[in-house]
């Protein structure tokens, strides 16, 4: 029995001894195992990191890409600052603080402006996998993002051919936070003369811009632009029913008008003051004419110009004070011209009292030309303007502002810009 135990003892023994041995041989392998699981976690969490720091610098770029107005270095700074910030913590780390900590970031703008690339890479050296596989180091990610959208409408000048807009000697337009567009592949599509001044949020032309003398754009107009779709195009013109009045003249009068169809058109003369019922007036086979030094005022009205038409005149001693309605077939449009005019018109404001003209002036088929001595349309809280052709002469100064949040007077489909920003890679 006792020759039995020592025997098993002897065995065992050497069974333990067979294990040490065998763990011995295998912990290398052992651990190379743990280290290259160890390295992928490490090199996917990296990986991860700096997707996410490419994904947030590329968005702030597109975000940039409206107020840079073409300004790559604007954009790419914005990347830049931004990657800094995600990969850092410093918004301001040059390139070489940025490199010092094994990272660069690269960034290009492409498709017309429209979108930003951005490269981050970081220089991260694992422990085991590159003995493996030399590519999986340095970590490289990109990411697209692209901005989606436009711009309010401020000034839409449809006609494809010739000048669409055109500011004469001493002109100026505004534009707050909207923007000033040509549809014309002219190589003058906009024109701007001598000391006249343009700024809006965006200034684009299908074709060319001609700035002579000392004339100013800001910012600097974009060209060869895509043309702008008519946002009204399939806007419902209003109901023409029955004559209610024909060839209305008023002079030296002091009178309420209500709406309804004035065939052979609206004269206003003298010193009349005229008061606008809310409602549509229908101006039929006739003209829009208030001239001396007469009043035309109304809240809730709007004005739609079809048949034999004639021109709308608003003359210099007027006072004009317009706001569009807030319902109804002409919601948000202050004017409306029919588009199957036989004519093209030329629609005037020389008005040095016009500051209030609240909504949309929409003229497909006709020219406006606004040459009053003091601002145009300043104290509205918005006005668009979406004609053939715009023309500014002798020193106007139209002013549109595009406030939508100060009045419940509707902005119509397509004057109002949309954006957004999205992730495209």
């Amino acid at each position: 029995m006792l020759r039995a135990f020592h025997s098993l003892a002897a065995w065992c023994a050497n069974i333990r001894g067979g294990i040490a041995v065998s763990f011995a041989l295998s912990l290398p392998a052992v651990l190379a195992v743990v280290g290259l699981a160890s390295d992928y976690a490490m090199m996917t969490k990296t990986r991860q990191d700096l997707q996410h720091a490419a994904d947030a610098a590329a968005i702030a770029g597109a975000r940039e890409i409206p107020l840079a107005m073409s300004n790559v270095k604007q954009v790419a700074s914005a990347v830049r600052s931004y990657a800094a910030y995600q990969l850092t913590h410093d918004s301001a780390a040059s390139d070489a603080k940025m490199a010092a900590q094994n990272f660069s970031v690269g960034v290009e703008v492409v498709d017309d402006f429209s979108a930003v690339n951005v490269t981050i890479t970081e220089a991260w050296t694992p422990f085991f996998l590159h003995f493996i596989d030399a590519a999986v180091t340095p970590l490289t990610v990109t990411s697209q993002a692209r901005f989606v959208g436009r711009n309010n409408v401020c000034v839409l000048g449809l006609e494809p051919r010739i000048t669409a807009i055109f500011l004469g000697d001493g002109a100026k337009l505004t534009g707050n936070n909207c923007g000033v567009f040509s549809n014309s592949t002219d190589s003058a599509g906009l024109r701007i003369e001598s000391s006249a001044v343009m700024s809006a949020q965006i200034v684009c032309s299908s074709g060319g811009a001609s700035i002579s003398g000392s004339a100013s754009v800001s910012p600097a107009a974009i060209t060869d632009c895509p043309a702008t779709a008519d946002p009204l195009l399939n806007r419902a013109a209003p109901s023409v029913g029955a004559c209610d009045k024909y060839s209305l003249m008023l002079n030296n009068a002091t009178v309420a008008l209500d709406p309804g169809v004035y065939c052979g058109g609206l004269s206003i003369r003298g010193k009349s003051k005229v008061t606008l019922n809310p409602g549509v007036y229908i101006i039929k086979d006739g003209g829009l004419n208030v001239s001396g030094s007469s009043s035309f005022s109304g809240e809730g009205v709007g004005f739609y110009i079809t048949g034999k038409a004639n021109s709308t005149q608003f003359t210099a001693m007027t006072h004009i004070s317009l706001e569009a309605p807030k319902d109804g077939p002409m919601a948000g449009l202050l004017f409306f011209e029919d588009r199957n005019l036989a004519v093209k018109l030329t629609h005037r404001i020389t008005s040095d009292d016009a500051r209030k003209l609240l909504g949309t002036i929409y003229f497909p088929v006709s020219s406006l030309v606004v040459d009053a001595k003091t601002p145009v349309a300043d104290q509205s809280a918005y006005t668009a303007i979406v004609v053939r052709s715009l023309e500014l002469n002798f020193g106007p100064n139209l002013v549109l502002n595009s406030n939508y949040s100060l009045t419940d007077v509707p902005v119509p489909a397509g004057i109002a810009g949309s954006s957004q920003v999205v992730l495209s890679n």
